[in-house]
């Protein structure tokens, strides 16, 4: 595969985090929600990957005012049917049921990476996803790997270029691998890439260039340079994943599923606001 049919490919599982809150002149309705993070799909049950100090910033969201909900949103971009020679996209607004985060983490012996990986799943108010799919096996990353990494690199502006919102798609980087923890060896603790990073894209899934293969997370730029961003790899991601579901109740109860919602929820071409 080339890269646009990758992109493609992995782009319906990146979901934009942010809050139904956001703060604007007086009679001034904003553009578009406020983006804190992103995240990408782990489990099609509506299960997210994404930083911790991301989830930390959602769970301090205030929450509404008067109904108590909070304020905690997730952001899915949505293709819409072709209509003849139309094309389309759509966005989703879902509420966040629940998150996780490691609060215990014991490596292996010699271990090269963050004491604690900043690492958390939230689970989504909707199921029936599409996936990314998490690369597991060794000696896959190799520094002068090439990769991308696709999210919302801060936050909500580039979707609001030109005051009015111009696109629906998170933004596309390529890099390569620039070094692995601690040297070249199957399963690293960790890697750097060399794409610059800005608030927003945090818990970016950094896959392959020609396979829709997850091969880590951004975690955070590297101190000194926007042009050096630490990852953490598909493998640590892939652990705490399964460890996480294994010990979770993941209650499904009237939770809608994604095929049901575009064939039943009002359609609207403007956002709708509700002035606090």
């Amino acid at each position: 595969m080339r890269l646009p049919e990758t992109f493609q490919a992995v782009r319906p599982t990146i979901v934009a985090l942010g809050s139904r809150l956001t703060q604007a002149p007086e009679s001034q309705k904003p553009l578009f929600p406020t983006i804190i993070g992103t995240g990408f799909v782990v489990d099609r049950r509506g299960i997210v990957a994404t930083n911790r100090h991301v989830a930390d910033a959602l769970v301090a969201l205030p929450r509404h005012p008067r109904t108590g909900v909070s304020c905690a949103l997730a952001i899915l971009f949505t293709e819409v049917e072709h209509r003849g020679t139309e094309h389309g996209m759509g966005t989703l607004f879902r509420g966040i049921r629940q998150h996780w985060v490691l609060k215990r983490f014991v490596p292996h012996d010699c271990y090269f990476g963050e004491a604690m990986p900043d690492l958390a799943f939230l689970q989504l108010n909707v199921t029936a996803l599409p996936a990314a799919e998490l690369i597991t096996e060794p000696n896959v990353l190799k520094t002068g790997l090439d990769v991308a990494t696709a999210g919302f690199p801060l936050g909500e502006s580039p979707l609001t270029a030109f005051n009015k919102v111009t696109q629906l798609t998170p933004l596309l980087r390529k890099g390569v691998i620039s070094s692995v923890y601690p040297f070249p060896c199957p399963r690293p603790d960790g890697f750097t890439v060399d794409v610059t990073t800005q608030g927003g894209a945090s818990g970016s899934p950094i896959f392959l260039t020609d396979s829709p293969k997850i091969v880590g997370m951004i975690q955070a730029v590297m101190v000194g340079g926007e042009n050096i961003t630490i990852a953490l790899p598909s493998t640590l991601i892939n652990e705490a994943l399964q460890k996480c579901l294994g010990e979770s109740e993941l209650d499904l109860t009237q939770i809608p599923e994604l095929p049901d919602l575009l064939r039943t929820i009002e359609r609207t071409p403007e956002l709708k606001y509700e002035i606090l």
